[in-house]
């Protein structure tokens, strides 16, 4: 399954010949120097599921995600993206960092022909890329260089380039930071989408009203250690709020 392309992927997963067992994190860990940044962590995400990553400030939701992107290496454990190891499947994932870092000369429609070219997608990929813009509201700025984007409208840019290829796998770190409330509801309805075509998504956020609203499932994270998992009903069974079980959790 490796050497498929995006086309041939998607269509041998149409016709039932690809076996797509979403996400599963085994025993992970990154360790740096002295400090152990995520210890032992398993979970998984299924296909056409949003799974919210939780917890405060260090407690290793962004490393996670890097290790995930194959931006960091693991120091143990694995992780396995349709039952193969996740770095033989980059060409499936998709990735929306924290901060939006774009290319400053580069137009809206030149980064989604970036993106085009480093996937080999196939023709017709320029109707879904409009589509995309049209329905995070980046049209009008489509022929405006990178570095002339507000940070919210860079933000969006981002998130278009992660979906320009139908990943199989999205992460998506911190995204409401910089979006306006309509910018929020956008990119709601993105991941929302997203889902419905069967994506996997992996969602860290400090908002626990954004998990509450589209996380099917919520992992939550101390010190790098997963300290809970599960459903929100499950989540706050012995709680008033996702709030109140989060604080719980996770303070010292």
């Amino acid at each position: 399954m490796t050497g498929l392309c995006i086309g041939q992927f998607a269509e041998a997963r149409k016709d039932g010949n690809v076996k797509m067992d979403g996400l599963q994190v085994e025993a992970l860990g990154k360790q740096y120097g002295d400090v152990a940044a995520v210890r032992d962590l398993s979970f998984e995400v299924r296909p056409g599921e949003i799974v919210g990553l939780l917890g405060p400030n260090g407690a290793g939701k962004t490393t996670t995600l890097h290790a995930l992107a194959g931006l960091v290496h693991p120091t143990s454990g694995r992780a396995l993206l349709g039952g193969l190891p996740i770095e033989q499947q980059k060409a499936l994932v998709g990735f929306v960092p924290e901060q939006p870092e774009v290319f400053p000369l580069l137009t809206v429609e030149e980064h989604l022909g970036f993106v085009a070219r480093a996937y080999s997608l196939p023709g017709g990929w320029q109707e879904e890329g409009q589509e995309i813009l049209r329905r995070l509201h980046l049209e009008e700025v489509a022929d405006r260089a990178g570095g002339a984007l507000s940070k919210g409208m860079k933000q969006k840019l981002l998130i278009a380039c992660a979906l320009l290829h139908r990943p199989t796998l999205l992460l998506v770190d911190e995204p409401m930071v910089g979006l306006d409330p309509a910018g929020q509801r956008e990119l709601v309805q993105a991941l929302r989408e997203a889902r419905a075509g069967g994506t996997a998504v992996l969602l860290s956020t400090h908002i626990l009203s954004s998990a509450e609203e589209i996380c099917d499932r919520v992992v939550i994270l101390r010190r790098g250690r997963l300290v809970a998992q599960g459903t929100m009903q499950e989540i706050t069974a012995q709680s008033q709020s996702l709030q109140e079980a989060f604080l719980g959790l996770t303070e010292e």
